[in-house]
């Protein structure tokens, strides 16, 4: 397990279109750090990519793209309109999310304000804030996510239009992410 990292605020659900991305759209927009702002959404699903992302490494197990386009309805379009400075979008099985986490180590600073939306990256480090969205009434909730509950500093639930948390109680400091009471 790498060590902590204040910088990144990782936000994982207990399954698809629980609302993860629409929480971190909203947090992005209320957040002061945006031009310094990096976002980054790793799914364990491979696509056809689209023609408009900008591939920055790929290897047989990875792929690791640069979103350019605030224009359409991918999450990573919808992070980068939301204010994001820069928004990447990985594929890649969790077993190589180690070399993911190191391709970013090397060209950010450590300074840098991460919104990361993944759940295996918690399996590898502790980070500044651990985010869990359910979406209310799901009874179909991942295992490995049961697991994660325990871990998340916040458990969020989403009705399919609010969510029980307001994004605006997030904050980043010179200390990393925190709520702010």
């Amino acid at each position: 397990m790498h060590a902590g990292r204040k910088n990144i605020l990782l936000i994982a659900g207990t399954g698809r279109n629980v609302g993860k991305t629409l929480f971190a759209c909203r947090l992005i927009e209320t957040l002061d750090c945006k031009n310094k702002l990096v976002c980054i959404k790793v799914s364990p699903h491979f696509h056809n990519l689209n023609e408009e992302l900008e591939i920055v490494l790929k290897t047989e197990n990875f792929v690791i793209t640069k979103e350019n386009n605030k224009t359409g309805s991918k999450d990573s379009n919808r992070l980068y309109r939301a204010g994001s400075n820069k928004v990447y979008y990985v594929q890649s099985k969790d077993d190589f999310l180690t070399e993911i986490l190191s391709y970013f180590e090397k060209i950010l600073p450590p300074e840098t304000p991460i919104i990361c939306e993944s759940g295996g990256l918690r399996d590898l480090i502790v980070p500044g804030l651990f985010l869990m969205i359910n979406k209310k009434y799901n009874n179909n909730i991942k295992p490995r996510a049961i697991g994660y509950k325990k871990l998340a500093d916040k458990w969020i639930e989403f009705n399919g239009e609010n969510f029980n948390f307001a994004a605006n109680k997030i904050v980043f400091t010179t200390n990393g992410w925190e709520i702010k009471n």
